[in-house]
């Protein structure tokens, strides 16, 4: 994929690159690129033996305390409590890099500072062809950076277009792969790039939009141990603590096999992934990683391959849209597509929007629980909004294989997490169905089996049944959305409530936690009552 070639303005003069004859190389060949990749990796500090020999150490163990699956909810607990002791250890060690590659990470939340930057961003991004009309980026109290109308604008109207040079996708720096193909991840593939061109500082043709970018996220990755715990049973806690898991066993992957699994490169771009391997050695700390993990969950869209293998089935990547991505989420429609044509995204207005008003877009339809773990914000107007109940058939049940074909009748797995729906549908039918195949009786089985082509039926609320069956599949969805809602005890929730009014500046995670937890809560409470109410009738 072509990149936008503009030059950043820097601070520093750097040495003059290399001449070949005594002519300086063409900015387009590999020395002009190999001296700036080296000048950037000059300009980050080395970690003496010492410090190294501890890293390395600690790595290991961090490798070792992941690669053990909890059995249980309470042993995840405490494996990511011991988990978050290791990554402190390691982000002491790895302070003095992590200051100088993500500097402002350290430094407070500060709107100001990236808003100081929008005017070059902007620049840079209408010299690449961005159109934005009508927009401007602005400072939204509790969004931080959105997008403004500067005129009225109509429903419908495309009202902001980012070509496909200034997309970065993982086709942006194929040269910098470090694994090549390994991963069918793209998104993983994207942060490794990121990662490289935020090393790269000053010498990255993508500093001026890096600069924008947040310093830091409210994802699941940078909570503390006491704000994790306020979503411990909540349908959020094990998504969460195996996002946590996940992302700390890719760094130490990453930085296993740059620090002990091979020799320092030289960066030579000859080589596939060499130059990656380069920048890895040098500059990759988990503070780093995490925030360019965080960056591509929250910003990330998909794109068109532009090495499709085949036309009848296009392959999708990860993509970051400069521009495009300031844009908040509001309750609406998908407004925004990848035009081949013209070879660029085209975003359209879901609703008319006054001028000094802002302009959101729809994110699509996603749990809250989705939005918090992997999004770092809660959204209290979802309607797409829903909590996952767990179950499973027994490995001990005797007539499980019974209930097995029923179930693959209705394309509904094993061992599955279902829906609990907000108002007015409260339990969706592919629960429902696998609760009543869950309580069938042997003879029940035996009569379903014998017409599997009625299967279907049983995803519908009115389905003919007989009462006493009926009554305990009523009875099991309340009993388990008790067990549920237990985790939120009215001493509890009048507890946290009184908590959340006492908040203050610079709590906004806990405010996103407790507003979560009542959501999940209502959510669960609603469907309680559905469920006894039928059970009655």
């Amino acid at each position: 994929m072509g990149k936008n070639t503009k030059r950043n303005k820097k601070t520093k003069q750097p040495q003059q690159p290399p001449q070949q004859n005594g002519v300086t190389a063409s900015a387009s060949g590999t020395a002009v690129e190999d001296f700036e990749d080296q000048q950037a990796a000059s300009l980050l500090p080395r970690l003496n033996g010492k410090k190294r020999s501890q890293l390395n150490k600690l790595v290991e163990e961090l490798l070792n305390l992941v690669e053990k699956q909890p059995a249980n909810p309470n042993e995840e607990w405490k494996q990511y409590e011991q988990l978050q002791r290791l990554l402190q250890q390691i982000m002491i060690l790895e302070e003095p890099l992590s200051q100088t590659v993500c500097p402002q990470i350290s430094d407070s939340p500060d709107d100001q500072t990236r808003l100081a930057k929008v005017e070059a961003f902007s620049a840079w991004a209408k010299d690449g062809g961005v159109h934005s009309e009508g927009l401007e980026i602005a400072i939204f109290p509790g969004y931080q950076l959105g997008l403004r109308s500067t005129r009225p604008l109509a429903k419908d109207e495309l009202v902001l277009s980012v070509p496909r040079k200034l997309i970065f996708s993982e086709e942006s720096n194929s040269d910098c792969r470090l694994f090549g193909k390994m991963t069918q991840a793209t998104h993983l593939n994207l942060a490794y790039d990121l990662v490289i061109e935020k090393i790269r500082g000053e010498f990255s043709e993508w500093r001026t939009y890096i600069d924008v970018l947040p310093a830091k996220y409210s994802t699941v990755l940078y909570f503390t141990t006491k704000q994790m715990e306020l979503l411990r049973g909540t349908a959020a806690a094990s998504l969460a603590l195996r996002q946590c898991r996940v992302i700390a066993k890719q760094y130490a992957f990453l930085y296993r096999y740059a620090h002990t699994m091979t020799e320092p490169s030289t960066g030579n771009r000859s080589h596939p992934g060499e130059r990656g391997l380069f920048f890895t050695q040098h500059g990759l700390c988990y503070e780093l990683y995490r925030w360019a993990v965080s960056t591509v969950m929250t910003r990330q869209n998909l794109v068109p391959s532009e090495k499709q293998e085949s036309e009848d089935t296009p392959k999708l990547i990860s993509a970051l849209i400069p521009y495009w991505d300031m844009a908040n989420h509001r309750q609406g429609k998908i407004t925004s597509f990848y035009a081949a044509v013209p070879r660029q995204l085209e975003c359209t207005a879901q609703e008319a929007v006054d001028a000094g008003e802002q302009f959101f877009i729809y994110y699509g339809d996603r749990s809250n629980t989705d939005l918090l773990v992997h999004n770092g914000f809660v959204d209290d107007y979802n309607l797409k909004d829903y909590v996952n109940i767990r179950v499973g058939l027994s490995l001990t049940d005797a007539l499980a294989a019974k209930r097995a074909s029923i179930l693959d009748k209705l394309n509904i797995r094993h061992t599955a997490e279902l829906r609990v729906l907000p108002a007015p549908d409260f339990i969706s039918k592919e629960l429902l169905a696998f609760v009543r195949v869950f309580k069938m009786s042997a003879e029940q089985l035996d009569h379903w089996c014998s017409d599997l082509e009625r299967a279907g039926d049983l995803l519908h609320i009115d389905c003919a049944l007989e009462t006493d069956h009926e009554t305990r599949t009523w009875q099991f969805l309340e009993d388990r959305l008790k067990l549920l809602l237990a985790v939120f005890n009215k001493e509890m929730q009048e507890a946290n409530e009184v908590k959340e009014l006492e908040l203050k500046d610079g709590q906004e995670i806990e405010l996103m936690l407790f507003l979560y937890r009542r959501l999940e809560r209502s959510i669960l409470a609603g469907a309680l009552q559905y469920a006894q109410e039928h059970r009655k009738v």
